[in-house]
């Protein structure tokens, strides 16, 4: 099988993914965790290593499960102290919910919100992960796999950044400067790489996360095939 395929050609990846949500509360701490699980489909045509999969849940579930611990540990020594200090005891609640934005072509994007919060207040933490795999090898794609080899990815990117950042200026910190690194943030979508940036670092908290789609049908040159496909009027397969 051939997988440097051009933009015409599509391969839906034959996985199932469960939706996991687990909910609970105590005296002062709460928590709705969503999360994935992804199983293969075994088929004459498609097969994912189940340990593939399974490595990628258990990091998925283990982040979760770290950010939800450490918000539960500060909610415990705020609220111990709390009275000592004439304050009142304050509630924490962990968000979390994900999507599955990439699917195809043995590439699987997923991005993962979690919030946390002190019920009245405005949220004390929103991260969005990423997750980005090469179903074939289990490795983590990093962003410079996007682009065609002989591209300078972070010229191209940061470029591109700083023009939409130029374009509504106030809705960033005045004379920001974009460095895009080698290890830039970003997940995949049907039509395009989205970069984006970490609440606070290049804008003021209340525009939250700041993303930057770039869309595949815009820079096609500079991308690579494989995660640029087309399905419309093409005859997308799902083997």
């Amino acid at each position: 099988m051939d997988i440097s395929q051009n933009s015409s050609n599509c391969m839906y990846n034959l996985i199932l993914t469960k939706f996991n949500e687990n909910i609970g509360r105590d005296n002062f701490f709460s928590y709705d965790l969503q999360y994935p699980y992804f199983f293969n489909i075994k088929n004459d045509y498609f097969y994912i290593t189940q340990s593939i999969l399974d490595n990628i849940n258990s990091t998925i579930k283990l982040d979760i499960d770290t950010f939800t611990n450490e918000l539960r540990k500060e909610e415990q020594d705020y609220n111990s102290i709390a009275p000592k200090n004439n304050l009142p005891k304050k509630r924490y609640k962990a968000i979390t919910t994900f999507s599955v934005t990439f699917n195809k072509n043995h590439i699987l994007s997923v991005i993962v919100n979690l919030i946390g919060m002190i019920e009245g207040e405005e949220p004390l933490y929103n991260y969005l992960y990423n997750y980005n795999y090469d179903l074939l090898t289990g490795n983590e794609i990093p962003i410079k796999n996007v682009f065609n080899s002989n591209i300078n990815y972070i010229e191209v990117i940061t470029n591109y950044v700083n023009y939409k950042v130029n374009q509504n200026p106030s809705m960033y910190y005045q004379d920001v400067e974009i460095v895009v690194p080698a290890d830039q943030a970003f997940y995949l979508t049907e039509d395009g790489v989205v970069i984006y940036f970490g609440i606070d670092e290049i804008a003021p908290s209340q525009f939250g996360i700041a993303k930057f789609k770039m869309q595949f049908s815009k820079f096609s040159p500079y991308i690579n095939p494989r995660f640029y496909c087309s399905t419309a009027g093409k005859g997308a397969r799902l083997i």
